[in-house]
């Protein structure tokens, strides 16, 4: 039987977040007067940016398309990622872009992630199995079977509906966050000064770790830990027996 191809988490991140920020955020720096150059065009017009944002796009599109073919899913974060380093370049683009606009792209990708992972839990495919309870991660079927032999499926299912709305609880938190940090922070119409736009959405993302990031971690390893301990509970796995061996580092 041919086994299923895992995703490198960390490869994930840098193809869909890392490099669509730092283009975003230090492009204009970096591949500015070369691309001005080659264009002929000065390093601050519309066309190289639209360049800049195009390449931005690219990396989270590319690695999806490659992770499709490879898994045959599709990837969850490159479509997120995509469609954020379109809305936050976009909006430096297009005529009439302004900071509140981008207040409120910043507020919205988290609000929408909220309202999903709520609508979803009465689904086949809630979106708490991909962020936590995930066969990536977790032995899922072993761990179905033995919630099924022991009866303790109902107890699960609660245990999971309480990660939801942690997760959820993280997500309107972001929201709720974002847009005021944007708001404070990002207070330079593009249409004036770009380069300044830029470089406030920058500063934006240097707080947001401290000030949006790591509570949201803090709480996500919360319902982790909610979920592990659940599981040896109501199965008798410990953490080892239940994550998915495939994904442990090779001695």
């Amino acid at each position: 039987m041919k086994t299923e191809q895992k995703e490198n988490l960390f490869v994930n991140l840098i193809f869909n977040l890392g490099l669509p920020i730092m283009i975003l955020r230090k492009g204009d720096d970096w591949f500015g007067e070369t691309l001005g150059t080659w264009m002929s065009l000065p390093a601050e017009s519309t066309e190289v940016s639209s360049c800049l944002l195009a390449l931005a796009v690219f990396f989270p599109v590319a690695y999806g398309i490659y992770d499709f073919r490879n898994r045959k899913k599709w990837n969850f974060m490159s479509i997120l990622g995509a469609i954020s380093a379109l809305l936050t370049g976009g909006i430096g683009l297009i005529p009439g872009g302004t900071v509140h606009m981008f207040a409120i792209k910043e507020a919205a990708l988290p609000g929408v992630l909220a309202i999903l992972t709520l609508f979803t839990l009465k689904t086949k495919k809630p979106l708490v199995k991909i962020f936590l309870y995930n066969p990536d991660f977790f032995q899922v079927d072993k761990i179905e079977k033995l919630l099924e032999d022991q009866g303790t499926q109902k107890s699960f299912n609660k245990l999971l509906v309480i990660c939801t709305w942690l997760l959820a609880g993280t997500f309107v938190f972001s929201t709720v966050v974002n847009y005021f940090l944007a708001r404070i922070i990002v207070v330079t119409e593009p249409f004036t000064d770009k380069n300044a736009f830029n470089d406030e959405i920058g500063t934006m993302m240097t707080w947001s770790f401290p000030v949006i990031s790591l509570p949201c971690m803090i709480a996500t390893g919360y319902a982790l830990w909610l979920l592990v301990r659940g599981i040896k509970r109501m199965t008798g796995l410990n953490f080892e027996e239940a994550m998915n061996q495939s994904n442990r580092p090779k001695s």
